[in-house]
């Protein structure tokens, strides 16, 4: 009888996060969600004062990236409910758009942390968790904007180059450990982040791309789902943007 997965999916109660979760889900792994808001389905209470729910995550633990010790205690409650992984799904991650050079500074370091600084201590702090597991897998959700720069977020595609960069660093370090790093950079995909483009804008992004349409979660799940069984990918980052042209 094969043995159940786990993975950490942060970020999984909405947008790209939830579809990532659900996917993993029924394809059978036990999937640990974090979150910062309030989900809309709550069940009993986990160890890090998140909540367990059956439908349709096995587990929610409650973490902020933007707080070391919120990181801190949903780590050990990660570890309580799990013992051990085998992968992990960095999704969680924030924007702030904006000129840069107006931008006041506390808002470039809240960026930085929630989306940089916070992935990378949390996956320190759970990378003993997976180094106990053979064939274990890490992705991290980046951006376009990270790979291309984009006029107006600054601070936000500054983050995710840096997300891009940690993988491949993680990808080096890990070496010999069987643990594998790989990352996904979504274009304009179809979330809450990217519902308040005027219509105008949209066309704009459709007609940049060669499949003629902005993705959907689920195009990203997808990605994430061959980088988790793919064993001799490593290092590596994704773009999934439609075949963007601009």
């Amino acid at each position: 009888m094969t043995a159940v997965k786990t993975v950490v999916v942060t970020g999984a109660t909405r947008g790209i996060g939830k579809a990532i979760a659900d996917r993993l889900g029924h394809a059978g792994w036990r999937v640990i969600g974090t979150y910062r808001r309030e989900p809309r389905e709550r069940g009993r209470s986990s160890p890090g004062g998140g909540a367990i729910s059956r439908v349709p995550m096995p587990a929610f633990v409650r973490m902020d990236l933007g707080s070391d010790t919120s990181i801190a205690v949903a780590t050990r409650a990660i570890a309580a409910l799990a013992g051990r992984l085998d992968a992990i799904v960095n999704n969680a991650g924030t924007t702030d758009d904006g000129a840069f050079l107006a931008m006041e500074d506390g808002r470039v370091a809240a960026l930085l942390q929630a989306n940089l600084f916070g992935t990378i201590r949390l996956t320190e702090s759970l990378l003993p968790l997976l180094r106990s597991r053979p064939d274990a897998s890490i992705v991290n959700i980046a951006s376009l904007a990270g790979v291309a720069g984009k006029e107006g977020q600054v601070p936000y595609a500054a983050s995710k180059g840096g997300v891009i960069g940690f993988t491949k660093l993680l990808a080096r370090r890990t070496r010999g450990t069987g643990v594998r790093a790989n990352a996904v950079a979504p274009g304009f995909i179809a979330t809450e982040m990217t519902r308040t483009l005027d219509d105008d804008m949209v066309r704009h992004i459709v007609h940049g791309t060669s499949l003629r349409r902005i993705g959907e979660p689920a195009d990203v799940a997808d990605a994430v789902m061959f980088l988790l069984g793919a064993r001799y990918v490593n290092g590596t980052t994704i773009k999934v943007d439609g075949g963007f042209k601009r």
